[in-house]
């Protein structure tokens, strides 16, 4: 019955694997497709946006940018923190789509490639665990049928 268990357990860490590293496929497929074809600006931080979760503050930075065109854009950042990643005033790289400005984004490794890269390692590894569970199971039942 254990091994049973174990086997099961086995299999979800592989499914979770496989679900974590199609996830990653995804969003670094969302990334890249967003990247091609941007212009490339420098935005200045100008406020956060404060949202108040539960006990705890979370920020998002508005950002102001110039377009290529002479169009003076104000963007969110993608994420919500718990602190207040830049300062006020600060620059910050920014990539748009010249026909859809406002869905700018901050052209920073954690703001467009962090997500994919946490969501292969956790596929990584939960296949890693899955296999070496299956394996050790496997092990143990053909020295308990020897």
């Amino acid at each position: 019955m254990a091994f049973r268990i174990l086997d099961l357990a086995a299999r979800l860490l592989l499914a979770l694997g496989v679900g974590c590293l199609l996830l990653a496929g995804y969003l670094a497929w969302r990334t890249q497709t967003f990247s091609a074809g941007t212009e490339n600006a420098t935005g200045e931080v100008v406020s956060y946006r404060e949202i108040q979760d539960g006990k705890e503050t979370r920020y998002r930075p508005r950002i102001r940018f110039k377009t290529v065109e002479g169009d003076i854009v104000t963007v969110e950042g993608q994420f919500f923190t718990g602190t207040r990643r830049f300062a006020i005033g600060a620059q910050v790289p920014m990539l748009y789509k010249a026909e859809k400005p406002n869905e700018a984004r901050v052209n920073l490794f954690v703001d467009n490639w962090l997500g994919p890269c946490i969501a292969a390692l956790v596929g990584l590894v939960g296949i890693a665990g899955g296999l070496l569970v299956r394996r050790s199971v496997r092990r143990e039942l053909a020295k308990s049928s020897a």
